[in-house]
């Protein structure tokens, strides 16, 4: 008899087990179908033996007494996942997707791969796909590689998945180019401290020595009369320590009335007056959210929110991630509002002297079909940083920079390795007004198995010297200091435009490399002297500089005033200044010798001829054509001085025919020699 009541009794305690393992899976296909996630992943877990419930707790509640579930490891999850014969397809597809829809996806990878080592099902057409996103996302990009062919080869007349397959290929290829091309300078780690990530943290905004960020810890968040728990996000802060580190335990930012609604993604005015935030809702059986306004009290605390008005918050649709420009000008955020483009879209409206927001404006210069999330502009550097979908990235959401002002943004470009993984990246915060990347934030799931968690992100910069040069310009022959000479400087981002001093003294302060000047003053022939400072230095530095003029040569006397026709055996010269072609004022009189030969010439029959040259500087090509400019100016000249166009014939020599060397030698520049190459001559014939 004994026996018998023993048999009876486990018989009644496996059908009661029986009969709650069919409970769980009833709740959890309850919660997937009405998107509630979370839930759904408590139930599927409890019903495969993942977690393990406490006597005392009921997974089917929100309330948690003095105990919680038993949460396995995630390695043990993706055992159970990967062997047990409770995983049926329709059960994997929706814990699949429960777990991909929360970011799981170490524990969303054995559900697909379930599904795709089954053999193909037509009730499941995207699993290898998501299979490989699950794969790529978990950084096993050659597995990933492999699924995502497989994928495109099995739907080469589907565009829609074509085009999925061909996306994610490009994004594996940009991967493998970002992990060569990451930049060494940059410095980028989980933030340290007990900032208490295991929940979650993100979104975070940096002022002073604190930074302000949400969490989904569980805290006492619901009004004084219940002793309920919640699991939802809220605003906490912690004491910034330096720039990757945090001090203290991060404490919860309280509102007067105590609220279970799900709050985070904080922004503060650049007087530390407005918290705007944003809260959710059920609106219609719709969970919405909306963005809200705390006040701060003269005592420092914050007063109750106040929910923005319809020009931020349309009503049935959701506005998210407020962000203030640091000039106070901006209220940016993100919201899928009508008017868009695609799912969430950047919004922008303007700030006035009172403080009150201006109509929105849809940034679509930077919007896409797909997602854009989490602006943060940056008003020193000109620079709005985003998260979005919509471009290639790595994965999932990547962050992006768009240069200019915020209504005229360029192209945006993707911000790379490291502060872009194979998972999401968004919510970036620069802590730095005069550096974008130095001291800043980005929110990253890449070391999660879930969970959006905070890092800190810093760049190295070069340390930038000062140099700068002192120099002086003298006469070649006496020595004299010459005042109001032109220094200019070649061969640089920045041209300089120095005139000296009446000492002859000048300063130049650099802020590039420098190969040579080019020195000029009337009545003196120009040069251009070479000269290089270097690119990179390790220390201030001052450099010394001399250079001479030499005195234009005089012209020949005038011819006398007689009935005889002077007699010009040598070439009259004309000299030019390096690279021009304009007869030069001084040169005057030697043009008007020509003109008074002309002007004696009873025959009528007097022909000139006129030679271009130049220095060695430049292409044979280039000198030609200066060259020959050169003699058309003193042509020009004379002909308007009355002479006929048809006895003056032009040529040119270009750099073949130098009268004096352009380099010194042992192959030094010859500035003085090149002077005297750059020249016209004229031939009676």
């Amino acid at each position: 008899m004994k026996n018998i009541i023993i048999l009876v009794f486990a018989i009644l305690i496996q059908l009661s087990g029986i009969s709650q393992t069919q409970s769980d899976l009833k709740n959890a296909e309850g919660f997937y179908k009405q998107g509630d996630y979370y839930n759904a992943i408590v139930n599927y877990e409890v019903y495969l033996g993942i977690k393990k419930p406490l006597a005392e707790f009921s997974p089917y509640t929100l309330k948690r007494k003095k105990a919680t579930i038993v949460d396995e490891s995630t390695a043990k999850a993706v055992s159970i996942l990967s062997s047990s014969p409770l995983l049926t397809k329709s059960i994997a597809w929706h814990l699949g997707e429960s777990y991909r829809q929360l970011y799981h996806y170490q524990r969303a990878e054995p559900c697909y791969s379930r599904l795709v080592s089954s053999g193909s099902d037509n009730n499941y057409p995207l699993a290898r796909y998501l299979y490989g996103i699950c794969l790529r996302s978990n950084n096993k990009i050659d597995e990933a590689e492999k699924q995502f062919k497989i994928f495109l080869n099995e739907n080469g007349k589907n565009v829609a998945n074509v085009n999925l397959a061909n996306k994610e290929l490009a994004t594996i290829a940009f991967i493998r180019q970002q992990s060569v091309k990451a930049d060494p300078s940059l410095t980028f780690g989980k933030l340290k401290g007990n900032v208490a990530q295991a929940e979650g943290a993100y979104a975070p905004i940096v002022f002073k020595d604190t930074i302000v960020f949400t969490s989904a810890r569980i805290v006492d968040t619901v009004n004084k009369y219940s002793s309920t728990n919640m699991h939802v996000n809220h605003l906490f802060s912690n004491t910034i320590a330096n720039v990757n580190e945090v001090t203290g335990n991060a404490s919860i930012i309280h509102f007067p009335s105590k609220l279970s609604d799900n709050e985070g993604t904080p922004a503060l005015s650049p007087d530390k007056s407005k918290l705007y935030f944003a809260r959710s809702r059920e609106e219609n059986g719709k969970s919405i959210s909306s963005i809200y306004v705390s006040k701060r009290s003269k005592d420092g605390s914050w007063a109750d929110p106040e929910k923005l008005d319809s020009k931020i918050n349309q009503s049935g649709h959701n506005s998210i991630q407020p962000s203030i420009s640091l000039d106070n000008k901006f209220f940016l955020f993100a919201s899928d509002k009508e008017g868009g483009i695609g799912k969430f879209d950047i919004w922008c409206s303007q700030i006035d002297a009172s403080g009150n927001l201006g109509e929105p404006v849809n940034l679509r210069s930077i919007n896409t079909k797909d997602d854009e999330q989490a602006p943060f502009y940056h008003t020193n550097s000109k620079t709005l940083v985003f998260a979005t979908k919509g471009y290639l990235g790595m994965g999932g959401f990547d962050l992006f920079s768009a240069k200019g002002d915020i209504q005229h943004l360029q192209t945006p470009v993707n911000l790379g390795y490291p502060i872009n993984s194979t998972k999401d990246d968004i919510y970036f915060f620069s802590a730095s007004s005069d550096s974008l990347i130095k001291k800043s934030y980005v929110s990253s799931d890449r070391a999660s198995d879930c969970c959006l968690e905070l890092f800190a992100l810093n760049k190295t910069y070069p340390i930038k010297y000062k140099q700068s040069l002192i120099g002086k310009i003298v006469d070649c022959e006496s020595n004299i200091s010459l005042a109001d000479a032109k220094v200019n400087v070649a061969n640089a981002n920045k041209n300089y435009s120095i005139t000296t001093l009446q000492d002859g003294s000048f300063k130049i302060p650099f802020a590039d490399s420098v190969t040579e000047f080019e020195i000029s003053k009337d009545g003196y022939v120009a040069k251009t002297s070479p000269f290089f400072v270097a690119n990179k230095l390790s220390r201030d530095t001052v450099y010394q500089f001399t250079a001479c003029l030499t005195k234009v040569p005089p012209p020949p006397p005038p011819a006398k005033k007689d009935t005889v026709i002077p007699v010009i055996e040598k070439p009259l010269i004309v000299y030019f200044d390096f690279n021009k072609a304009e007869v030069k004022e001084e040169y005057n009189t030697v043009l008007d010798q020509v003109v008074s030969k002309f002007a004696k010439d009873t025959s009528k029959s007097l022909a000139l001829e006129i030679n271009g040259y130049t220095d060695a500087k430049g292409t044979d090509s280039y000198n030609n054509k200066l060259g020959k400019k050169r003699a058309e100016s003193c042509k020009q000249y004379l002909v308007s001085k009355g002479i006929g166009a048809k006895n003056l014939t032009v040529k040119s020599f270009g750099k073949t025919a130098p009268v004096a060397a352009d380099t010194t030698p042992d192959n030094k520049d010859n500035p003085d020699g090149r002077a005297l190459n750059r020249r016209v001559e004229m031939h009676f014939k």
